[in-house]
């Protein structure tokens, strides 16, 4: 008997502690292996947006009566896109904010600043018409040296020529008319006669591909913006700077009348190396040799 007792003993014991181990080898299967970690793939590339980092024209804007070009007695239309802010002019204010691109999608954010300088009621109407614009672009079209921004009917809301472009032959214009300093050798007076500017005193005009002029009236320096199309050609309003001149020698009337003048100028004419500036009717204003630049 207790050899028996011994031999069950055994094996209770046997069973008991092959129990757990019969466990454990069940528990213990190959663990499925890991899944490969994918390698990231590379970072998109972004796509550059064409006109940024380019100096625009404003050219022609979208109002409730149609497409208008920019009044001819507006100041430089120059704006710049670049890295989601904008500047630019609407030929009386500067304005200023900021933009969004997505491929061919262009909206202005909603906070535009803009200074606050009173202009004639012809450049206040075509601000007026330049905002409202600003605020309907849903996308753009560009193509080299021309950038059109759309609304979301697809129809142009804002027409821009790149600052410098080359010009077309139908339009040379800035062609013949850079290059030079003008130098006035008669300008007409209160009776309608072309007289030479009081001696001693020059008077001189000179265009830039940006679309601005520069000169000296005899007194004070002074700037513009000049337009054109073909051989018509006007000019902004006119900026000097306040150095006084003598009430009693003639220089600062002879300013004041220069600045009138050019602010009838209609068109011009070119012969034997002289610039004729005439008015709407054809009659000569000023008469002015050219000099070449530097």
């Amino acid at each position: 008997m207790p050899d028996l007792l011994r031999t069950l003993a055994g094996c209770g014991l046997l069973l008991v502690l092959s129990g757990p181990l019969q466990a454990h080898t069940q528990t213990s299967e190959p663990a499925p292996p890991a899944p490969i970690a994918e390698e990231p793939g590379p970072e998109p590339i972004p796509v550059p947006v064409p006109f940024e980092g380019l100096d625009w024209r404003l050219t022609a804007y979208r109002s409730d009566s149609g497409v208008n070009n920019v009044a001819p007695r507006s100041r430089p239309t120059e704006f710049r896109f670049e890295d989601g802010r904008f500047s630019g002019s609407t030929g009386c204010n500067r304005v200023q904010g900021d933009y969004r691109v997505e491929g061919t999608d262009f909206r202005f954010g909603e906070s535009l600043a803009a200074t606050r300088m009173a202009c004639p009621e012809p450049l206040m109407k075509q601000e007026a018409a330049i905002f409202k614009a600003l605020q309907s672009v849903t996308r753009y079209r560009y193509v080299p040296d021309r950038l059109e921004l759309t609304d979301d009917r697809d129809d142009t809301v804002l027409r821009f020529t790149r600052i410098g472009a080359a010009t077309s032959a139908a339009d040379t214009t800035a062609d013949t008319l850079e290059g030079y300093t003008w130098v006035a050798e008669a300008l007409v007076d209160a009776q309608g006669t072309l007289a030479n500017p009081i001696r001693g005193t020059t008077i001189d005009l000179s265009f830039d591909p940006r679309g601005r002029i520069s000169g000296s009236d005899g007194c004070n320096r002074y700037l513009s913006g000049f337009t054109h199309s073909k051989a018509s050609l006007s000019f902004g309003p006119i900026a000097t700077t306040r150095m006084a001149c003598a009430a009693t020698d003639g220089r600062a009337e002879q300013a004041r009348s220069y600045a009138d003048l050019l602010g009838q100028v209609n068109t011009y004419r070119i012969e034997d190396g002289r610039l004729f500036l005439l008015d709407a009717d054809g009659e000569i204003l000023a008469r002015l040799r050219a000099v070449r630049a530097d």
